[in-house]
């Protein structure tokens, strides 16, 4: 997998609407390669790890193996207050991240409030419902300039803060990720044992919003890799998040740089949006998984 990583940010760096040679760089072509394909790399590198690692978190804390931010209304809340914040608190790139954290924790919020009274596929309802709702409310700022997001439009300022914060999230989601084993177990299983189902629900889904939150501010909403990246891993090898975790911050690094890659290079100078691809890839995979569970009931 490293293997495949590096030929892959090699290839991104080299190939696009234009070519690059290393042996022959113009000043035109250092700035493509330093200005907008390196911030783009970084950004793609960092936003697949944090987002895979938070769908494998939400998926843990809610049982549901098609959980991820951008199903459950996480991402889309993050937007919307990201969008407030642009137009609040224009040229203040913090204030969007600020924003978009609050956005988060809104719909996390409204998440844990309903998880009590409802089974994880009826909590998945509830989350595509509230995604509609922010969706159609940012849809009243569509002609606004501050809906473009993407991997596109990243600079050395937003990949600056998604490297930081992102890095540092990372580094928890590592030194907390066996708690999501815990809950495996039933609640009143590990309440005997004097361990709080609750406690590392909201630890694990906090991590999650924080991580799909700040990368939404940075580059915009990303869905179904948070799907796809786990499962593959439980998949090949199993049901220890101990497993899951390092697979998915490493395999979703690499997936979504591959995917952006792909759709700017597939047709130069025209680009498809890796949101799109993964939309394209995202549907057809949660069926499987539906269908494969029911199989196997």
């Amino acid at each position: 997998m490293l293997l495949l990583l590096v030929m892959t940010i090699f290839f991104a760096l080299t190939h696009g609407a234009s070519k690059l040679n290393f042996n022959h760089l113009s000043s035109s072509s250092l700035n493509i390669l330093f200005n907008i394909r390196l911030p783009r790399i970084l950004s793609a590198l960092v936003a697949g790890a944090s987002l895979s690692a938070s769908g494998a978190f939400f998926q843990a804390a809610l049982r549901n193996p098609i959980a991820e931010p951008g199903i459950m209304g996480v991402s889309s809340a993050a937007s919307l207050l990201s969008i407030v914040a642009g137009l609040v608190l224009p040229g203040l790139f913090f204030g969007k991240v600020v924003f978009a954290l609050i956005g988060g924790l809104i719909s996390f919020t409204l998440i844990l409030l309903f998880q009590k009274k409802m089974d994880p596929y009826q909590l998945i309802i509830i989350g595509v419902a509230l995604d509609a709702a922010f969706t159609g409310i940012q849809d009243l700022f569509s002609d606004n300039h501050f809906t473009g997001l993407n991997l596109a439009t990243s600079t050395w300022e937003s990949t600056l803060y998604l490297a930081v914060v992102g890095t540092i999230a990372i580094i928890f989601v590592i030194c907390i990720m066996h708690w999501a084993n815990y809950l495996k177990v039933d609640d009143a299983e590990l309440s005997s044992l004097g361990v709080s189902a609750a406690k590392l629900r909201f630890t694990l889904l906090l991590v999650a919003v924080i991580l799909a939150s700040i990368t939404t501010a940075c580059i915009g909403v990303i869905a179904f890799i948070g799907i796809i990246i786990p499962q593959i891993g439980r998949l090949l090898l199993g049901h220890d998040y101990q497993k899951i975790v390092p697979f998915s911050l490493l395999s979703g690094a690499w997936f979504l740089l591959f995917v952006d890659t792909l759709g700017r290079t597939i047709n130069p100078p025209n680009e498809i949006s890796a949101n799109v691809i993964l939309a394209i890839i995202g549907g057809p995979f949660m069926i499987l998984i539906l269908l494969r569970r029911r199989h196997f009931a």
